[in-house]
């Protein structure tokens, strides 16, 4: 099984957590762990220390955080370079996390990360643009949709 540790500037975190507990429900070895103001990298560092600690030795980790090269990457990369079975993606959001949940108990780590690529690709839809494929589709008529 992948845990994960999702972490980002202020309460983007814990949001993104609760968002997916809406959807999911309570789930083990997801940890939320928030960088908020006034706090340095040191205390990130401690606090992913705290949710490592939570997690079976045996499981592989995957790091999912806002920002490349922000903070809370900069704390999760040190222990990355040591680990054979931890990872980290950037630009999390909730696609991209529910895709991890759904998925967590029956793929590799590497096989993880290839398809969260392609998730971020998915996640982004641009309205006018899928409009548009939908009427050259002839599914919208003069009307509106059929």
């Amino acid at each position: 099984m992948i845990s994960v540790i999702i972490s980002g500037h202020g309460d983007f975190a814990t949001a993104l957590e609760g968002s997916s507990k809406m959807i999911f429900g309570e789930e083990d070895h997801v940890v939320a762990v928030p960088f908020l103001r006034g706090q340095g990298i040191q205390t990130l560092e401690e606090k992913y220390k705290q949710a490592l600690e939570e997690i079976p030795l045996e499981n592989e980790v995957l790091f999912l955080v806002d920002i490349f090269g922000g903070t809370p990457y900069n704390a999760a990369t040190p222990y990355i370079l040591k680990s054979q079975t931890a990872d980290m993606v950037s630009g999390v959001n909730l696609p991209m996390l529910l895709e991890v949940l759904a998925m967590r108990e029956h793929v590799t780590l590497k096989e993880m990360l290839g398809r969260l690529k392609k998730v971020n690709e998915e996640s982004v839809q641009v309205c006018s643009e899928h409009l548009k494929k939908l009427q050259q589709m002839s599914q919208i008529g003069e009307g509106g949709l059929l």
